[in-house]
Order: structure tokens, then sequence, then C-alpha cells
């Protein structure tokens, strides 16, 4: 599939007010006509979608109301003009034996959906290291017929000559490209079409003797080739003789394949992250410095362990993925006090789409989103501090929220977002401990307190993270051979430079690319992966969007928890606003080119609204309520079965995403 982008012509100044109201018109009705034009019989699944989260809406505040035949009027007007002050010392319900069941029953069925054919176990992990101008020969017995070669990557970026000759004196010569696109994938050459660039293909050759050199090489690395293979209607060739120092082109023929999937190859950003991972194990300076490094270092964790395989390389985004469940449960547990809410709320994390798909690609957003998650934790956990705790317990959870925040910046800059939402907590916090303290001072030195916590926090919120971030420089300072103080500290800042300048310039347009009211719709889900080459009639992808029921729910859940916030003037209703809007609102003005994933901190929060819904609907205690609960999330433990093949790459017949998946035109399923 050839997908172009062509830009529209800007209106002339020219046109008038009405010209240009009626140009405007006819955008919409197109779009209109668009839309309903590619509707798929999926469409009424969003329908029922929508009437689920309605009647949860309508559930909920039906539950606000009084009951009948009852005086709760009377006392729910007296309490809206006698408001209790808004506290944001929070209360803290800790874990009971109860809570061990369920925590463990939504991490383990999550962590076999998320591990499910993650990726092969087994992958070319021998490899030559070309210079350029390196050159290997190897050689067959008899003359063969080669109509196809495939040849899996590993680092380094440059061109090889593969030349052949039946005679030892005419030569001649296949290209082939290791680019950054292509590196850790199988790659294949039919030599029956015609390659970019040539006006007629190769055609199959016929040859005993073969002679691969590296014509160029990018970097001072080198280029690594692991497997070279040659094939003749549909068999693979195995040389007869092959020089020294080049047998680990050839020693991993039970790997050898012309098909190229998500199992045995990167994909997508995958191109980058892993292939960092391995620069640093390797002392190499990195290609990929747009990000902090720290999220390139936990990825060369699960490839230490299991190898540069898919497996390895995609391990510890999916180990995260899953440590997010049992923190979530804990934290919703605290912070609501009931089991139900605990439960049915991380079930609608552990059960939105992105969440699924995020984690399972070897990418670094997962380590931002885990460590936004348990700082935030920790901040609650030091808004649950009494006035008056003494300050060696409430320094531990302000230590462990600035040194987990610290971490996620080393991992990714979006977590520096959080820093603004914990910055407004812990102020408020301070703000309000001092209106409770004058009411009651208990002969507790607040003043005190104030300058002491002050002073931590400079310690665990701006030092301790820059000694860690600058620390995550390291592997950049050794591969330069200056590691020193001053070398390090000027390696970190110049890359803080080229990133900034980098992301400033990301403007290219992207077939997926989605802003921040499409998020919020669930309108445009980012396509990672399609293979239509398999079998006729089915098809295999994953994209990255969330579960609508969740979306859809959250952002209306944002608005009631606002209005519950200030009718109440409540507390817990105030953080959750807090760490949404921490998330969301820095996109709001950034220009840059912009993808749903951008939406998964969001997501994580917009879960704690939709708790707190729950949280309401169960403490009213009215008919229906368990059942609205368990139901909702039901509903989105049921989308994501549904949704399932489309989220990991199982191949799926094509009716069965136009009947089911692609509830909207713009959905790539």
């Amino acid at each position: 599939m050839l997908l172009s982008v062509t830009a529209s012509p800007s209106p002339s100044a020219a046109l008038s007010l009405t010209e240009r109201i009626r140009q405007g018109w006819d955008d919409v009705v197109y779009g209109v006509s668009w839309f309903f034009t590619n509707l798929s019989p999926a469409f009424v699944f969003a329908l029922v979608g929508l009437a689920i989260v309605v009647a949860f809406f309508v559930y909920y505040w039906y539950c606000l109301k009084p009951r009948p035949n009852s005086l709760e009027w009377i006392s729910m007007s007296e309490a809206q003009f006698r408001p209790k002050p808004m506290s944001l010392t929070l209360p803290h319900t800790p874990m009971e034996r109860c809570d061990w069941i369920p925590l463990l029953l939504v991490t383990v069925v999550y962590a076999i959906t998320a591990f499910f054919q993650l990726g092969s176990f087994s992958a070319p992990e021998s490899y030559v290291k070309f210079q350029q101008g390196d050159s290997y020969t190897f050689s067959f017995a008899q003359p063969v017929r080669v109509d196809e070669i495939s040849f899996y990557t590993s680092l380094g970026t440059g061109t090889y000559r593969l030349e052949y000759t039946n005679d030892g004196s005419d030569w001649k010569w296949v290209d082939l490209d290791q680019n950054y696109a292509t590196l850790f994938k199988w790659e294949s050459v039919d030599l029956n079409q015609i390659p970019d660039g040539l006006e007629e293909a190769p055609g199959v050759l016929e040859a005993t003797t073969f002679r691969i050199t590296a014509t160029s090489a990018d970097r001072t690395e080198g280029v690594w080739l692991a497997e070279l293979a040659l094939w003749s209607n549909g068999e693979p060739l195995t040389p007869d003789y092959v020089d020294v120092g080049a047998q680990a082109l050839f020693d991993e023929e039970d790997q050898w394949t012309t098909k190229q999937t998500y199992l045995n190859s990167t994909y997508f950003d995958e191109i980058y992250h892993p292939r960092t991972a391995l620069e640093h194990m390797n002392n190499i300076y990195p290609y990929e410095v747009s990000h902090p490094p720290l999220g390139k270092l936990i990825i060369s964790i699960g490839i230490a362990i299991f190898g540069m395989v898919p497996f390895g390389w995609r391990f510890m985004g999916t180990l995260f993925g899953v440590l997010m469940l049992p923190i979530l449960y804990v934290f919703l547990k605290n912070f609501f006090g009931k089991t139900v809410v605990a439960f049915c709320g991380t079930c609608l994390f552990a059960f939105d789409f992105m969440h699924l798909v995020q984690t399972r690609i070897a990418t670094i957003d997962t380590y931002g989103v885990f460590f936004i998650l348990v700082s935030y934790y920790f901040m609650y956990r030091w808004l649950c501090c009494p006035v008056g705790a003494p300050l060696r317990k409430t320094a531990l959870p302000l230590f462990l929220c600035g040194l987990f925040w610290g971490i996620g910046c080393a991992c990714k800059w979006t977590v520096i977002y959080a820093g603004a939402g914990l910055a407004l907590l812990w102020l408020l916090g301070l703000l309000l401990r001092y209106r409770e303290w004058k009411r009651d001072p208990k002969g507790f030195d607040f003043v005190s307190f104030v300058l002491s916590t002050t002073s931590l926090s400079v310690i665990f919120f701006v030092l301790l993270p820059s000694v860690i971030y600058t620390a995550s420089y390291i592997p950049y300072a050794t591969a330069q051979g200056k590691l020193t103080l001053d070398s390090l500290i000027n390696t970190m800042w110049s890359n803080q430079e080229f990133m900034f300048t980098y992301h400033q310039g990301v403007h290219s347009p992207h077939p997926y690319q989605s802003s921040w009211y499409q998020w919020i719709f669930d309108a445009r889900p980012i396509l990672y992966y399609r293979d239509l080459a398999n079998t006729e009639g089915v098809k295999s992808l994953f994209a990255s969007f969330n579960n609508p029921l969740v979306s859809w729910a959250g952002l209306l859940a944002f608005f009631a928890v606002a209005i519950q916030t200030v009718r109440r003037k409540c507390g817990r209703g105030l953080f959750i606003l807090i760490a949404i809007l921490s998330q969301f609102l820095p996109w709001l003005s950034i220009g840059r080119t912009l993808f749903a994933y951008h939406y998964f901190p969001t997501i994580l929060f917009l879960v704690f609204a939709i708790a707190y819904l729950m949280n309401d609907m169960l403490e009213r205690n009215r008919k229906g309520a368990s059942l609205a609960v368990y139901g909702f999330t039901g509903c989105t433990a049921a989308l994501y079965a549904i949704f399932y093949p489309a989220l990991t790459g199982l191949y799926m017949p094509l009716w069965y995403s136009e009947v089911f998946l692609r509830w909207f035109p713009s959905w790539p399923l």
C-alpha cells in the first residue's frame, strides 16, 4: 500500500467572508459524507458502547438523588449550605487480606494476555563486523540457482555488495542496503522483482562462488550482519566453503526465513530503542539520542537476560506494564478504601487497549507512565500524613516521590509534565495544612515543619533527580572515552539542547498522526503493524488506541469529578483533576506531530475519575449500584477480549474486523 500526503492549498486572501464560509461548509459536508459512506457494520457496536457509557452516567446521577420516601433531601440541602472546608490531608485505607485474591487475579490474567506471543525467543545473534572494504568469500561445490536472498541485520548502517561468478572472472553483483529502518529485521530481495533505482530485475542467478563486501559503513562501529541466506524455489542453500571469519553468516540456519513478522523482527520505533540498548551494552555511542538514556538502559536488562531477540527487547516493557497493576490496585484501595473500587478500577486500566499495546512494544513510554504512577502514589502518601506528623514520617514518602519522578524523567521528558502536578499538590498540601493548623495548632511548630519540608523537597525534587538524570548519561560519556564529571555534564547538557531542537522540529506529516481533540474521543489510533500477505482472507495487525468505554467514560467522569470537587470541596477530586490536567494540558500548546500514545499517561488518571464515580455509587448503596459497577467493568473486559486479535497481531478473518472492530472509518482496523 502506498501512502501519500498532499498539502492543501491555503485559502486565498482574496476570498470573501461569504466564500470562506461556503468553503468551510463544503468541507464539513464532505467530511460527514465521507464518514457515513465509509461506515462498516461494526458502527452499530459504537452506538451500543455509547449507550453503555450514557447509561452508566445516568445511573450515577440517579444514585446521587435523595431516596424516595425519605428525608435525605433535608440532610443533602443542609450539606450544601454547610460545606466542609477543602482538605488535601487525604484518608488512607490499608490493604486487607481480602484484597490479595482480586489483586493477584487481575494481575495474572493480564500478564498471561500480555506475554502471549510477545515475540520469538530466538533470532540470529552471532554476527560478522564489517568495516568499509571488508570482504568475505563463500562457495558451493556445484553451481546453484538463486532466486531470492534474505539477510538479518544487526548494528550499524551501510551497504553490502554481493558478487557472484561461475568462472572466477566474470563477476556480477546485487547491492544490499542496511539502513536505520531495517535493523534487527529479516530483509529479503526477490531477484525476479525490479528493485528501487533499477529499470529491470536482476533475475535468477547461477553461480558457484560468492563474495560479500561492505561498500559503505556510516559509523565507526561499521556494519554488523548476522545471517545471509540464499534461496532456490523456497529452499535454503548452505555453502560448502566459507572464509575464516565469516562463519557467523551461516551458523544459524534454523532461523532462516524470507518472511518478516513482528514475532521475528523489529517494528515501528523498535528500530531505535532496542538498537540503542545494544549499543550501550557494547559501549558504542548511540544513534538515537532524542530521548534520555535510562529507558533504553532498562530495555537492555531484558536483552542481557534473554539475548538480542524480540522477546528479550520487549520483556522489560511488558513486565513494567504488568507491575503497574498491583501498584494501581494498592493506590486505589488506599485512596477510596473499597476492595470493589480497587478491583474494578484496576481492571479498567488492565483492559485498556493502549496499556496492552504500548507495553508490548520496545519503546520507552511504558517506563514514563510507570514512574508517573509510582511518584503520584508517594505524593498521595505524603498528603495522607496528618497535620502534626513528625518530619521522620513525612520525609520518606517525599523522598520516594522525588526518587521515582527523577527516574521517570531520565526515561522520557513527558514525565516532567507530571512534576507540575506534583509541585502543585505539594504546595496546596502545605497551604491547606496551614489552614488546618491555624484552627488547631496542637503545640506543633508549623514554621519549622515548612522550612524542613521545603529544604528536603529541594534535595528530593531538584538535586536527586538532577543526579539521576546526569548519571544516566554515563554510557554516552564512556562511549566517548571521557568519563569525568566535567565531560559527563557537558555530554548531558549538549544532548538536552539537541533534544529540545529535535522535538521542536518534528512536523513531518504522518498517516497516523492525531491531535488532542481526537484523543479524547478515541478517534484516530496509530497503526503499528499490518500483515496482509500470509493467507488470503486473513490479516494480522495491531494499533494503539484506548478501550472506547474507558476513553469515553473517562472524559465524562472528568467533568463529573470537577463538578463534585467544587460542590463538595473534595480533596480526592482535586487530586485527580490535578493529575489529569498536568498530563493533558501541556499537549494543547505543543505544535509538533503528535500521536495517540501521547494520551497514555492521561488515561491512567481518567481511570481514577471513573473509580471516583464508582465509589460514589457504592457509598449511596442504591439498588443496582453493584450491578452498574461490575457491569461496566465487565463490558470493558468483554471489549478487550473482542479486540484482542487487533491488539496483539493474531491472524483474524477480514470479515471479523469489518463486523466487530472497525467502529469508525478513521480506525485502521
